[in-house]
């Protein structure tokens, strides 16, 4: 997405979806989800309409996911901070706002500003 736009690297991907009105990955697999169990209903095969009546069991190990326990997964990061900015006109103030005020010193090595030496220049 980011190539894609040719935005530079500090632009926040939050930004980018909202900007651009692009759903996060999580919100597009969920709403796959949602339609292929809305079709599956319909479906000729009767097998096919069995495994769509089954009932996911959430406290089931992580590991052993099935595709409707996407329907109950709890929304990823980015769709919950762009949640209050959909609607909005004017989105310049709010991301302002957000941004992180100040620079951001690194001191370890390699990273970031070096610290200063602490002898007198003569």
């Amino acid at each position: 997405m980011r190539n894609a736009t040719g935005c530079p690297w500090f632009v926040r991907n939050v930004d980018l979806h909202r900007d651009l009105k692009l759903p996060t990955i999580a919100q597009y697999f969920k709403k796959l989800s949602k339609i292929y169990f809305e079709k599956s209903i319909r479906h000729p095969n009767p097998l096919i309409v069995a495994a769509s009546f089954y009932s996911p069991n959430l406290s089931a190990t992580l590991n052993k996911r099935r595709p409707k326990h996407i329907l109950h997964d709890p929304d990823d990061q980015i769709t919950t901070d762009n949640a209050p900015y959909q609607n909005t006109q004017s989105t310049y103030a709010q991301r302002l706002r957000r941004r992180r005020r100040g620079p951001r010193l690194l001191t370890s090595t390699g990273r970031g500003l070096a610290p200063r030496s602490r002898k007198r220049a003569d």
